[in-house]
């Protein structure tokens, strides 16, 4: 995956607590629901499987032998 002059991609990885983890969870599925934006509407359905993944992660950890993420 290179990076190329013309590529006008951006990339956001935000870290934050669980509770606020759920309230933008609920925000991006109430923004995506009310197709107020719809360009971004691709964009909102990543977000939603980003942070439910996360969450679900979190709340009930897989038994593969996920560890805690390190905190820098």
């Amino acid at each position: 995956m290179g990076m190329t002059d013309d590529d006008d991609t951006v990339y956001c990885d935000i870290q934050m607590p669980l509770a606020q983890g759920r309230e933008l969870l609920l925000l991006v599925t109430t923004l995506r629901e009310s197709n107020a934006h719809p360009t971004l509407n691709r964009v909102f359905e990543r977000m939603q499987y980003e942070l439910s993944t996360s969450i679900d992660i979190i709340e009930d950890p897989p038994s593969w032998g996920f560890s805690c993420p390190t905190h820098h």
